[in-house]
């Protein structure tokens, strides 16, 4: 990589840093949160996780494995923003199977039982689980919301999970969540 791309991505991740420090100042209260703000942390991760070349030139799909309010809040996202200059396209999945295909699956707390399945499933695929319930990185996610006894709300991160779906974390993005083993 040559210098002058070094110095583009040092200033990204620096520029998401202080997005999210400034943004979110490790302050917001659960209570408070909406599913605007978890679409905006899901955003943020698929902008700071790397799939494999063979994934990368066509649609970014993020499937939702439940019903949840947040459905309204990826139709919104898939509206108004790209990645990387692909279009991303809301799958909404009522089963399982349904998930094939998707980049990022965002698990509702109701169907949090699934994760393990699904995981096992998907395991030769280069999917990123999003657990909205605390502890689902334990059962397969790579990524799930949080709270801290304060109330704040974070996201912990499995490393493993991650690595094993043949997906790259940005090192920016392991420094603001909690990395669990």
């Amino acid at each position: 990589m040559s210098f002058f791309n070094n110095i583009v991505r040092f200033k990204t991740n620096w520029f998401f840093v202080c997005f999210m420090m400034l943004f979110f100042n490790g302050h917001l209260k659960a209570q408070e949160t909406d599913y605007k703000s978890y679409a905006l942390y899901v955003y943020n991760f698929m902008k700071y996780i790397e799939w494999p070349e063979s994934q990368s030139a066509d649609n970014f799909v993020i499937g939702l494995y439940g019903d949840s309010p947040i459905s309204n809040e990826f139709k919104v996202l898939a509206a108004q923003k790209k990645l990387k200059g692909r279009t991303i396209v809301f799958k909404q999945c009522k089963t399982i199977d349904e998930a094939a295909g998707c980049q990022l699956l965002y698990v509702t707390s109701s169907k949090s039982s699934s994760i393990k399945p699904l995981d096992e499933k998907y395991k030769d695929k280069s999917i990123l689980i999003v657990g909205e319930r605390d502890g689902t990185v334990y059962k397969g996610a790579s990524i799930s919301f949080t709270t801290t006894d304060e109330d704040e709300l974070k996201f912990e991160i499995n490393k493993k999970n991650i690595d094993s779906h043949k997906l790259k974390i940005s090192s920016s993005l392991i420094k603001l969540g909690t990395v669990v083993k």
